[in-house]
């Protein structure tokens, strides 16, 4: 429209120019007069063409601004429509956590931390994996309590005096404890064997691990709370699985030593019983 109107401009004004050049020569009165009545009749007239050309370039920037909200209207009511789908989902699967909560009756694990300790030795034998700390029982240590630092877990009390405990290594050869692949949450035993790299066994039939999965603590066995770093799998061979821990056995200084208890939940039925029998 706007293209439209100043070529409608342009044209007029060249052909009143080249008039006015031609009859302009002979009478410059005469031709003065009718210069100027030429002028405010073509003005005159070119606002009144002009009022419909705006009238419609304002129609189509309107209607381009009418296009741009429906257009953005359109895609927040999508983006909407999926927000709540989103919520539904969430929804369902929060009452699905909760039904197999119940079902299985599963309670919420508690982790305390007893103490942190000072590794004070280590028993530097090739058939032995242990070390010695400066915590027991005077500051609440007992035996099968976990042991773990700041990168992930390392053993586990296997003895307790007064004033030190020994803990057993998860390199060692009688360390058994239970983990899991953090990708699919297969449940496997990280067993030692004395070696820097201890290995995965019970992988479950037609399951697969690769190089560079991490492997957590499945909470199975009530010693070691779940989902701590355990380490990640560095070799795969036909014999075994091996991994490497998170948590640098060889170099440790402090430790902190952790009860985890899991709090089971009675059914309603035997908690109310429980009750009447306390009162």
């Amino acid at each position: 429209m706007k293209e439209l109107r100043y070529r409608f401009s342009t044209g007029f004004f060249i052909i009143l120019s080249l008039a006015l050049l031609i009859f302009g020569g002979n009478n410059t009165s005469l031709m003065g007069n009718i210069r100027s009545t030429t002028l405010d009749f073509f003005v005159s007239v070119f606002n009144v063409v002009s009022l419909p050309l705006e009238g419609a370039d304002s129609f189509a920037q309107w209607m381009q601004r009418v296009a741009i909200v429906f257009s953005e209207n359109e895609r927040l009511r999508n983006e909407n429509e999926q927000l709540k789908q989103a919520q539904i989902i969430s929804s369902q699967l929060a009452i699905d956590n909760q039904r197999l909560k119940r079902l299985l009756n599963v309670g919420e694990g508690k982790i305390n931390t007893i103490a942190a300790a000072r590794v004070v030795s280590d028993s530097n034998s090739p058939f032995f994996k242990s070390v010695l700390i400066n915590r027991g029982v005077n500051n609440g240590i007992k035996k099968g309590y976990a042991v773990i630092n700041e990168d992930g877990i390392v053993g586990r009390i296997i003895n307790a005096g007064y004033s030190s405990s020994r803990v057993l290594l998860a390199t060692d050869m009688n360390s058994r404890i239970p983990v899991k692949l953090a990708a699919t949450g297969i449940n496997m035993i990280l067993e030692g064997d004395n070696s820097p790299y201890p290995r995965l066994s019970f992988l479950p039939i037609g399951e697969e691990v690769a190089i560079g999965d991490l492997i957590l603590t499945s909470g199975y066995g009530m010693i070691f709370p779940h989902d701590l770093p355990v380490g990640q799998v560095v070799e795969i061979n036909d014999k075994d699985i091996r991994i490497k821990l998170s948590a640098k056995l060889y170099n440790l200084n402090y430790v902190s030593i952790v009860a985890y208890d899991v709090l089971q939940k009675l059914p309603d039925a035997f908690e109310g019983e429980v009750k009447e029998e306390a009162n």
